[in-house]
């Protein structure tokens, strides 16, 4: 053999050995890259108050309850009491599940909308997904606007007024951040609050197009928050699985509460399905439109508000469906359709314990969303309602 023909083979070897081991790299490669997971879970936690230590748990128990077989991601924003804020997930150390700090930001006012808004698009582009769903934490008081609270002449309560958010004492207007969630229906699965008076129709009305599905509580929450020990193996459904693992959600919430002391227990819980937000709100303006003048010379116990645990303003918290009672003297066609949408459209699940902090919530009481009721002896509050948008439901229908 030439030493020409023996160069040419010797070459033709190496090559189909170069051949072998591009496509052996190659498929190594695509077994160490994990696939797209099908939903991530965004946490942001507004702690630089007193539920910072409570938070703190609730990381810790949702680690404890993190599994493989969710096939999914989760990334935590916690900003703590005396810290600076950090982005966590969570990561497997063989069966063992770790706390995996991504990011330490400097000192942030985490109840500052941009700052949410800055964050889980951040998330987002740390963790792309097929769907997300989302849970704030943090202190909240509905709709009622941070500036109220700042007044001297409403009882001194610069910490009670703080709609949702509460950073060292700055606040977040519930406004602001439905506009900050850069989300919408058709990714974002659910939103979950954790934290006071979020089942309020003014706050879900404003996030009527964020989020299919939303679970809160239209009265107080106690302060350890979710028991996400319990309740993390039902983040994950799809479709009709993802309706019947959110009302797990909320009978693991109830479950866990409805077991303390007898007397001095409390918690309610409610799932609204965000598609019927538009079609609740013409029902509600066919039965109020031209009520205004009428509501606002009402007293303030002319209907059932949500018991009082330690807010101040608890009696701004009227039951939307008592509400509606009230107004129509619980007849009518109109009503009726107005009850059956709410009850089964609105609110596909609800619950509460009983007793609610030493008083009775009866079943046909309590519908699972709040309201503010504009009575005239509150004239700042409902100065200040007038600029939300469901108090549109007071002005006359337009074709």
């Amino acid at each position: 053999m030439s030493l020409c023909i023996y160069y040419k083979e010797v070459m033709r070897i190496i090559q189909y050995i170069g051949v072998i081991l591009f496509f052996f790299l190659v498929s190594c490669g695509k077994d160490d890259v994990e696939p797209q997971k099908t939903r991530t879970l965004m946490v942001y936690l507004a702690g630089d108050n007193t539920l910072s230590s409570a938070m703190q748990k609730n990381i810790n128990d949702m680690m404890v309850a993190w599994k493989k077989s969710y096939n999914a991601n989760i990334v935590i924003y916690f900003d703590g009491r005396g810290s600076t804020p950090e982005l966590y997930t969570f990561q497997f150390k063989g069966k063992e599940v770790e706390k995996q700090v991504l990011k330490t930001y400097e000192e942030m006012d985490s109840a500052d909308p941009e700052v949410l808004k800055e964050v889980l698009n951040e998330m987002q582009e740390l963790y792309p997904s097929d769907s997300y769903g989302l849970i704030l934490g943090s202190h909240a008081s509905g709709w009622l606007p941070p500036n109220l609270g700042r007044s001297r002449y409403l009882y001194q309560e610069p910490r009670l007024t703080r709609s949702f958010g509460d950073d060292g004492g700055n606040l977040m207007d519930t406004r602001d951040m439905a506009k900050a969630i850069p989300f919408n229906k058709e990714n974002l699965e659910f939103i979950l609050f954790d934290a006071c008076m979020m089942s309020s129709i003014e706050v879900l009305y404003d996030l009527r197009e964020k989020a299919k599905y939303v679970i809160a509580s239209p009265a107080e929450l106690p302060a350890p928050g979710f028991p996400y020990d319990r309740v993390m193996p039902y983040f994950w459904g799809k479709g009709a699985d993802l309706e019947k693992d959110l009302v797990k959600v909320c009978d693991e919430f109830w479950n866990y509460y409805n077991t303390y002391n007898a007397a001095s227990r409390f918690g309610t819980i409610a799932l609204i399905k965000m598609d019927g937000m538009e079609h609740l709100f013409d029902l509600t303006r066919e039965i109020l439109k031209g009520e205004k003048e009428v509501v606002a010379g009402w007293g303030k116990n002319d209907v059932w508000c949500y018991p009082k645990v330690e807010y101040g303003k608890h009696y701004m918290f009227f039951d939307l469906g008592e509400y509606i009672k009230h107004v129509t003297g619980g007849e009518g066609r109109l009503y009726e359709e107005f009850r059956d949408f709410l009850d089964n459209q609105v609110v596909i699940h609800k619950k509460a314990t009983n007793p609610f902090y030493y008083t009775e919530i009866s079943d046909d009481t309590f519908s699972g969303i709040a309201t503010y009721i504009p009575l005239g002896v509150w004239t700042t509050e409902t100065k200040a309602y007038w600029n939300f948008s469901w108090a549109r439901v007071y002005d006359a229908v337009t074709e």
